[in-house]
């Protein structure tokens, strides 16, 4: 039996489109969900060990909202 494709995105896409709705909204509360949302995609991304690209700056979101594991994990800081 075969399954549907999945629809939902992967991590690495789901950044991307986690960067874009950050972006969109000046609601801090709205934006303070995204950015912990990012940080669980980021911590999934480092756990199963195949993250091998660095996302483009347009699918980061700013500094001071990325969690400190993306630094640590493509050794920025």
């Amino acid at each position: 039996m075969s399954h549907p494709p999945s629809i939902l995105p992967s991590d690495e896409k789901l950044l991307g489109i986690l960067a874009f709705q950050f972006r969109g909204t000046r609601n801090g509360a709205a934006r303070d969900e995204i950015a912990k949302n990012y940080a669980d995609a980021v911590d999934r991304l480092i756990r199963g060990g195949n993250w091998k690209e660095l996302p483009a700056l347009e699918d980061e979101l700013p500094d001071e909202c990325m969690p400190e594991s993306f630094f640590q994990y493509w050794g920025i800081r």
